[in-house]
């Protein structure tokens, strides 16, 4: 495609969940145009008024950034729990997109990072308020796991960490199990005189699943300070995300293979005393996995979905531009995993 005509295509990319809404609006030779950020869309669990709001601000207020330009986007594309025909109302509303696409939740991780690798297959594991892994092998074939919520799953998640950390300390507090330095972390956290003032907190005025979840980096936080119950936490929820993973390498039968592992998530942030834990536990099923870190985050995957279905090669280089404008950009950007190995 001539860079004359590239100039003039627009793409969005968006990317939701259960905290946070991100989304990035790009022409067609990869410049990075705006950026912006809105509150949790997962409609399991917000109404479809706060998913309307989030979606409505992330998209907006990006393209706002981005000029707005004189002519509406080729392609949206949309990752995230919402239904695409929500995302597509709203999308159409406040840019006038011509096209609006669903990308599927691990489809999106693995794409923001597929084209940097060398490996053909292989397996995403998203933590951040939730928890789920999607992966591909060289036939073709796809499978995923996790993504049941926080009653019935998201083992692993920012929410499971925090809920994890309260009931660590109220046992604690009781007697039923070891001193922790989380009671005063959560205290601290969350303006509480008393740790048992959680009961309150949870049951009366209610913690929505962000909220829980935001509380994940208290858990490393503590935990890198020598805490020997928030440590245990995170390297269980490093097991439990590699059990997301391995569930995904033995329906696709990928065991023997070599073949790529790529954490993405806010939770992936807390570093060694998660990710060494998580990585023993995979290699251990498939000791050809390797563990690749994410440079860009599950709306760059969005965008680019975007891109190509708008007629974009994705290669050469347009890559290495690319690569330059996302780096500019904190939402493009994936977490440091910070492993020890």
């Amino acid at each position: 495609m001539a860079k004359e005509t590239a100039d003039r295509l627009i793409f969005i990319g968006v990317d939701g969940g259960g905290t946070k809404t991100a989304c990035l609006v790009a022409d067609g030779t990869g410049r990075i145009l705006g950026a912006g950020l809105g509150g949790p869309i997962n409609l399991n669990f917000v109404s479809e008024e706060t998913a309307r709001a989030s979606m409505g601000q992330a998209v907006g207020s990006a393209w706002r950034a981005a000029g707005p330009p004189p002519q509406p986007p080729a392609v949206a594309g949309v990752s995230g729990p919402i239904a695409l025909a929500l995302s597509a109302e709203i999308i159409t509303q406040e840019t006038g997109a011509a096209s609006v696409i669903g990308v599927g939740e691990g489809e999106a991780a693995w794409k923001a990072v597929s084209p940097w690798l060398t490996h053909d297959c292989g397996v995403a594991v998203d933590a951040g308020t939730g928890s789920l892994a999607f992966g591909f092998n060289r036939e073709g074939e796809r499978a995923g796991a996790g993504g049941a919520g926080t009653l019935l799953g998201d083992e692993g998640s920012g929410y499971w960490i925090g809920l994890e950390a309260m009931r660590a300390a109220l046992r604690a507090e009781d007697g039923r199990g070891p001193p922790t330095r989380l009671k005063e972390a959560l205290c601290t956290a969350l303006s509480l005189r008393h740790i048992r003032e959680l009961i309150h907190l949870i049951y009366q005025i209610g913690m929505k699943r962000h909220e829980v979840a935001a509380l994940a980096p208290v858990v490393a936080h503590v935990a890198r300070e020598g805490d020997a119950t928030a440590a245990r936490i995170l390297a269980e929820a490093g097991r439990e995300l590699a059990l997301d993973a391995e569930a995904v390498v033995r329906r696709l039968k990928m065991e023997d293979e070599a073949f790529a592992v790529v954490p993405f998530g806010s939770v992936f942030a807390a570093g060694p005393l998660l990710v060494d834990p998580f990585r023993e536990a995979v290699q251990q099923v498939a000791p050809g996995a390797q563990i690749v870190e994410a440079h860009y985050a599950p709306v760059v995957g969005s965008l680019m979905a975007a891109m190509e279905a708008g007629g974009i090669e994705l290669k050469g280089a347009f890559l290495q531009h690319f690569s330059e404008e996302l780096a500019r950009h904190p939402l493009a950007l994936g977490p440091k995993l910070r492993s020890s190995s």
